[in-house]
């Protein structure tokens, strides 16, 4: 009797633990189901006909399906409403009547797991559910408006390796104007959008950089910036980062306001920005009796365009910037090309023609410094755009780095002068320029132009090492890796697309002027590294092509003969 109440407990306590087992295993389903993919899903392809909470709109509305209808049922239903009707369901075909024999599409290419996942949602009322960034911005704490203060100057990293705002943009807080002036200024950013707008607007990047657009999808139009016509670009900020700025700027806006006051600044609701329509817009009452200010009504962009950026400004664009950086690349190579294989003839000559281009082009000390150290710092932002941003990550490193490259600029530019003005009196004295001399004379004016748009660059757009890794360095990167994407180039201010371009027409003019011969003595001594193993590889082949031949052995005698010739030979005194 003992023995058998032992064998009952025994499969009880199995039983227990296969039911706790399962019971878990169901919670681990339910946990590991995707809110964001349920609602992508829903949204995709529910929303269309179905609503929740708001009455029956093509199809009936789905808040409490879950309690009308059983699971298993539902599931059936779901992934082919046709085949659940054809077998006689009561529920099915009176369904079928009731909507007017509208049929629901049958979605078999969803998983079981992904339509529990949607009915899971729907259970929790996700519909209805507002993300974090969807919250009005008066309702936010002095910690979430001291967040965002830290996100937007940079005193804390974004989670998914954006830029802070100040980086190109500016903002009067406390007084002080702080930041960027590559873009506006944001100070009253929020009175011009308004709230919902303003949550719209910073689900997207304000300007095409990297890493905020670019996404792992391949896109046709920009293959150099795959994901960037996206109707759905990856997000940039989370939500809660998104809230936190969008409360920082609130305040800013509120602050920046006359203590006279009382605007009203109301928000926009439109259909489709998540919120029912029916519902009359919220307003943020702020002490001010200023007039209302203009309110602009921002609607997502189906492609992320470059604001000002027209067809006609597109299409010379990526003449400037796609076609033309490969055209002065070609140039330079068959150009050097040709002053080498001319400059083969006389082989002796090569060091003297080398010698005196130094001392035409070569300058004072305070050129050469400078231009030497300025366009190493521009080769460091193009290879390593990352240690830039990290040594910008403090502010008073971010202020060495810029006065360390103005005042280097401002050097190149007085050994310019120096340089230019002594080329110009010695082509002055001369009987007839030549064309090497009106060649040289061209480059320095780009080197110039280059100099002192970078100059102008740096004194009007603040933080150009930063806004310039996230944009210019991966353009270049796009260059190397053959897929272009002169689109980052297009949106940025004339000066700096002028200084951009200066540099590649310096690298096509390269061959016609006196730093193509200064650069033939390095080109002479790779070659002739080159020819050597080249040379000995062919001689080897010659001499084993040689004892492979037929020849020898149709023919040995000749193979004798040869030989005693070349003892003789060696034998002779030399």
């Amino acid at each position: 009797m003992s023995g058998g109440f032992m064998t009952r407990a025994r499969v009880f306590r199995v039983a227990l633990v296969a039911a706790l087992v399962v019971h878990v295993g169901l919670i681990a389903g339910t946990a590991n189901a995707d809110p964001a993919e349920a609602k992508k899903i829903f949204t995709t392809r529910c929303m269309a006909c179905h609503t929740f909470g708001k009455g029956v709109k093509v199809g009936p509305d789905l808040k409490g399906v879950n309690e009308r209808r059983q699971r298993a049922w539902l599931l059936k239903f779901v992934r082919s409403s046709s085949v659940v009707i054809a077998s006689g369901d009561p529920i099915a075909a009176d369904l079928f009547q009731q909507f007017k024999q509208q049929r629901m599409p049958d979605w078999t290419d969803l998983s079981e797991d992904q339509v529990t996942s949607i009915l899971d949602w729907l259970g929790i009322n996700g519909p209805e559910q507002q993300e974090p960034d969807a919250r009005l911005a008066e309702v936010a704490t002095v910690t979430d408006i001291e967040t965002g203060r830290e996100l937007f100057h940079g005193a804390r990293s974004l989670a998914n390796g954006g830029s802070a705002c100040a980086t190109c943009h500016s903002i009067r807080d406390e007084g002080n104007a702080t930041g960027g002036t590559l873009a506006p200024d944001l100070t009253n950013a929020y009175s011009v959008y308004q709230d919902v707008s303003m949550t719209l607007f910073l689900k997207r990047p304000c300007f095409l950089r990297y890493p905020e657009s670019a996404e792992s999808a391949e896109s046709a139009e920009s293959p150099g910036l795959a994901g960037l016509t996206s109707a759905t670009p990856k997000p940039f900020l989370t939500p809660e980062e998104s809230f936190a700025i969008k409360a920082y700027l609130r305040t800013m806006a509120v602050t920046a306001q006359p203590a006279s006051a009382g605007l009203t600044m109301a928000s926009k609701v439109r259909e489709g920005d998540g919120q029912d329509p029916s519902t009359p817009p919220p307003t943020i009452a702020v002490t001010s009796d200023r007039p209302t200010a203009h309110r602009a009504a921002w609607e997502p962009p189906t492609k992320l365009t470059p604001p000002g950026i027209g067809r006609g400004a597109h299409i010379q664009g990526e003449l400037l910037f796609l076609a033309f950086p490969y055209a002065a690349l070609l140039v330079l190579l068959i150009g050097l090309g040709i002053r080498y294989a001319i400059a083969r003839r006389q082989p002796d000559a090569i060091r003297p023609a080398a010698s005196a281009a130094w001392k035409t082009l070569s300058g004072s000390k305070a050129w050469r410094t400078g231009l030497a150290v300025t366009f190493a710092l521009h080769l460091l932002g193009l290879l390593w755009p990352h240690a830039i941003l990290g040594w910008n990550g403090s502010p008073a490193r971010l202020y060495l780095l810029e006065a360390t490259g103005f005042v280097l600029g401002v050097v190149a530019l007085i050994g310019w002068v120096q340089i230019m003005w002594r080329h110009l009196g010695r082509g002055i004295a001369s009987a007839r320029a030549g064309l090497g001399e009106l060649a040289d004379c061209i480059l320095l004016s780009v080197l110039c132009m280059a100099v002192v748009s970078g100059l102008v660059t740096a004194f009007l757009y603040r933080w150009g090492t930063s806004w310039g890794a996230e944009t210019l360095a991966p353009y270049m990167s796009s260059l190397a890796h053959g897929a272009p994407a002169p689109v980052l180039v297009e949106e940025m201010p004339f000066l700096v697309r002028l200084h951009v371009f200066a540099w590649f027409v310096a690298v096509a003019l390269v061959p016609f002027t006196s730093v193509a011969a200064m650069l033939l003595p390095g080109i002479d001594r790779v070659m002739l590294l080159v020819a050597r193993p080249v040379s000995a590889a062919a001689g080897a082949g010659k001499r084993i092509a040689a004892r492979l031949s037929p020849a020898r052995w149709l023919w040995p005698e000749e193979d004798a003969v040869d030989l005693e010739g070349d003892a003789d030979n060696a034998q002779e005194p030399s």
